[in-house]
């Protein structure tokens, strides 16, 4: 039974709703760039990299590499502000008293 929270049958994910748009949906199939964990019942996130924002992404600039601002989990990097959307870029903020290239200086102001 689709939405009990239980993976059985031909069942890819069961994330104990029935709702659309959080990885596993309605029908209970693992929806288009998600992933969900193993287990009962299923937890989908966004897949970190694919340059794709969801779930629980803060950025995606299509790479799981830190120290560009977001990093290899999807998390905005202190220092950096990051585009919202697909294919985030991300900038060291000027005036947050941190220096990161290619700025040479930040007075915090």
């Amino acid at each position: 039974m689709c939405g009990d929270g239980l993976v059985r049958g031909s069942e890819t994910c069961d994330d104990d709703n029935g709702t659309d748009g959080d990885g596993c949906s309605s029908l209970c199939a693992v929806e288009p760039f998600f992933q969900c964990a193993p287990g009962d019942p299923s937890v989908c996130d966004g897949i970190c990299g694919d340059g794709v924002l969801k779930g629980t992404e803060a950025c995606d600039d299509h790479g799981t590499t830190s120290g560009d601002g977001c990093s290899s989990a999807c998390a905005i990097e202190a220092g950096y502000g990051c585009t919202p959307g697909d294919d985030s870029v991300c900038t060291p903020i000027c005036g947050d008293g941190i220096v990161i290239a290619p700025e040479v200086c930040d007075d915090d102001n």
